[in-house]
């Protein structure tokens, strides 16, 4: 009995540590235990009895005559099946968390108050995550023309579900007219939600604004907010509040307020959910500012919030999403940055926070687990791993090239580029890069839709460089729109069976790699010579883009496999950066999913036509990095820009200092990229930067890469 009281206390402890020390306190238990019972086994210390109401088998004075192993082998049975198989992964206690939040977009869009340019539509997905209730919009205006608005009259729509019983159209709501008083050349505009719609509304709508009639001929929307209530089921071990007491004025050049979470929270753990409790001086009116995590990890910081108050005192809770938890380690900072209110001086008196000892949260059977979760194969989130990529290479105008007049595997080097070879691969991980995409065309290599199996074998070769020098490497489905794929409604079954048709047969063969490889569906979809090729296509064509992607991701996961957790890419039409394609994107539901963009900007100095890289050349692409960064990564979808780069046009210090500036603000914003390279060093499309058979670099451009990546 003695030696089963010493078993449980064991086990008792076990329990209450091992999700702190995981595998280590695992073997620790195997060991303690496996003395413990050998100890009974020399000695014959222990009781005659075998209660079987214990649920903890233990060794009896009947085993002395048996083999020391097989009593190792029935302790480890103990430590292994009746201990570690259900403890070793902490549950965390599930809490139902309900606060008003507040979500600010910057519009900056004119309308007049001629029908037909009189209505501004905004996704709502920039605005809610689905499960939110949205309790109004607050559109902030000011006059076009410099003459008072007036009495603003106007309307709002929104998109309701087709079961919604107040619907005044086919899946949309249309509020009645409303007037409104403004100040002069500003107003507030605030339309309230009618309740019984509220439940009705999703993320995947929008949300219409109508300027009717005013003093002025027309209205410039700054920017809006809409008010949500969001309710959550959160894992929460514990709740903290930690005295802050810090002021920041919104003027200052660093008007954020940081707060080190090692100063007050338990080591490992994760927040789930913060409450910033603000107070300042007088009446704040209209507070804007937002959240944010920050660490050696990465960093992420939420929309921009905005709360309307005559109070003094403000609190304000973010649910913590799900890129700010990748970016949790030892060395964390919680911030508010603070942009506006009446009050030029705020002061963060506490925050409370709500974290998880773990990330589950809920218990599930005990099986055998076999099917692929991230714990079957210990893969990296894509989180993870856009995390790790420093900078990646293009391979192009190697595998992806098509009509070269060769066929089979010489059209490898149609369009001027020596074989790929290992020593070349290691050349480019050598120079700095961890991380290469390959581009592939697939159309000239099948038979029907069955890929020829020389050219599967030739990729996988190619792949295999990479790979086995420790990068990473994504390989996509690249010049095929020049050859049978088109994003038609008309040509989608037909497209839609060959490209599920080539990823069955890509997850079947690299299903057994590690997550550091990574599939692209589709390089740039788009109606190839269409007037809209490159501004964003029409709706039906982004539509039937989304419909491709939605198709990728079903084929690839359900091959199962380590498959089911990779990291997959997904795009836009054209894989444009253009705001009708941003706006028009839907990501596919599920774990571990990029969006990708390609981004070849500023233009006019990307190709060569202007060789002045300046100030304004710099806030281009400062703002759409921003942009991204607050429609899609402060959402939790994680982004990267797997093509950008500029010709040999400007002098190639300017070349480099274009190179350095693009990747940090890139970084800056969360944003890993990958420089186009298809081993052109003259002329047009000059993209090399190395030359691939002598390895030779352009040194100066190289410089500026791995300065850009590094910073």
């Amino acid at each position: 009995m003695l030696l089963q009281y010493i078993i449980k206390y064991a086990i008792i402890n076990y329990q209450l540590f091992s999700h702190r020390e995981g595998i280590k306190m695992k073997k620790t238990m195997i060991m303690i235990l496996s003395a413990v019972t050998l100890t009974s086994v020399c000695t014959g210390c222990s009781d005659s009895k075998n209660e079987s109401s214990d649920s903890y088998s233990v060794v009896s004075s009947d085993a002395e005559s048996s083999q020391t192993d097989d009593a190792v082998q029935k302790t480890e049975k103990i430590s292994i099946e009746e201990v570690t198989e259900e403890m070793t992964q902490h549950i965390s206690p599930v809490e139902s968390l309900s606060a008003q939040c507040s979500t600010q977009q910057n519009i900056n869009t004119s309308i007049s108050r001629n029908e037909g340019s009189n209505t501004v539509k905004l996704p709502l997905s920039d605005f809610i995550e689905d499960g939110d209730i949205i309790k109004s919009f607050t559109f902030v205006i000011y006059s076009s023309d410099g003459l008072d608005i007036g009495e603003f009259k106007g309307g709002c729509g929104i998109s309701v579900s087709s079961d919604c019983p107040s619907a005044t159209d086919e899946g949309w709501y249309q509020s009645a007219d409303f007037s409104a008083p403004t100040q002069g050349t500003y107003g507030e505009i605030t339309w309230n939600v009618p309740a019984e719609i509220a439940e009705y509304i999703s993320s995947g709508g929008d949300i219409l604004f109508g300027y009717w009639w005013g003093g002025a001929s027309g209205i410039k929307i700054e920017n809006a907010i809409c008010t949500y209530t969001r309710s959550r089921d959160i894992p929460v071990d514990g709740t903290l509040t930690q005295n802050v007491g810090k002021s920041v004025n919104y003027s200052d050049t660093d008007n954020v307020i940081r707060v080190k979470t090692a100063d007050f929270m338990p080591e490992n753990t994760i927040p789930q959910a913060i409450t910033f409790n603000i107070s300042s001086g007088g009446s704040l009116g209209k507070f804007t500012g937002a959240f944010g995590y920050e660490s050696s990890s990465g960093n992420c910081q939420s929309p921009d919030t905005a709360v309307f108050t005559n109070d003094s005192s403000l609190s304000l809770t973010w649910f913590v999403p799900q890129a700010a938890k990748s970016c949790i380690a030892s060395d964390g900072e919680i911030t508010l940055g603070y942009w506006w209110s009446n009050q030029p001086n705020i002061t963060l008196d506490s925050i409370t926070v709500k974290y998880s000892e773990g990330t589950v949260s809920q218990a599930a059977p005990i099986t055998d687990n076999t099917d692929n979760t991230d714990d079957s194969y210990g893969f990296m989130t894509s989180q993870q791993i856009i995390n790790n990529i420093k900078v990646g290479w293009n391979l192009g105008n190697s595998l992806e090239s098509y009509n070269t007049g060769k066929t089979g595997l010489s059209s490898e080097t149609g369009w001027g580029n020596i074989k790929t070879t290992q020593e070349m691969i290691n050349g480019i991980k050598s120079a700095g890069f961890n991380a290469i995409r390959i581009p592939v065309t697939w159309g000239e290599h099948m038979d029907g839709n069955t890929i020829q199996t020389e050219w599967l074998d030739r990729v996988q070769e190619v792949v295999d460089y990479a790979y086995n020098d420790g990068m990473y490497v994504i390989i996509n489905v690249h010049h095929d729109d020049y050859l049978w794929f088109k994003p038609q409604e008309s040509d989608y079954e037909a497209c839609k069976e060959k490209l599920c048709a080539i990823w069955e047969q890509l997850s079947a063969r690299f299903g057994n790699y590690g997550d550091r490889l990574l599939f692209e569906g589709m390089n740039e979809p788009r109606t190839v010579g269409s007037d809209n090729e490159w501004t964003g296509g029409t709706p039906e064509e982004r539509a039937v883009v989304n419909k491709y992607a939605q198709d990728f991701v079903d084929t690839v996961r359900k091959s199962g496999g380590k498959n089911a957790e990779r990291t997959l890419i997904v795009t836009t039409y054209g894989a444009s950066a253009e705001n009708a394609a941003l706006n028009d994107v839907v990501v596919p539901k599920g774990n571990n999913i990029i969006l990708n963009l390609h981004y070849y900007a500023p233009w006019n100095f990307a190709d060569g036509t202007s060789t002045v890289f300046a100030e304004s050349e710099k806030n281009e692409l400062s703002a759409k990095f921003s942009q991204i960064k607050t429609k899609f990564i402060d959402k939790g979808i994680p982004v990267i820009i797997d093509e950008f780069g500029c010709v040999a046009a400007a002098d190639d210090a300017v070349r480099a200092e274009y190179f350095e500036y693009y990747l940090s603000q890139a970084k800056a914003n969360g944003i890993k990229c990958f420089v186009w390279d298809n081993g052109v060093s003259k002329g047009k499309s000059s993209f090399g930067i190395v030359r691939r058979g002598s390895l030779q670099w352009n040194q100066t451009l190289l410089d500026g890469i791995m300065k850009g990546s590094e910073s």
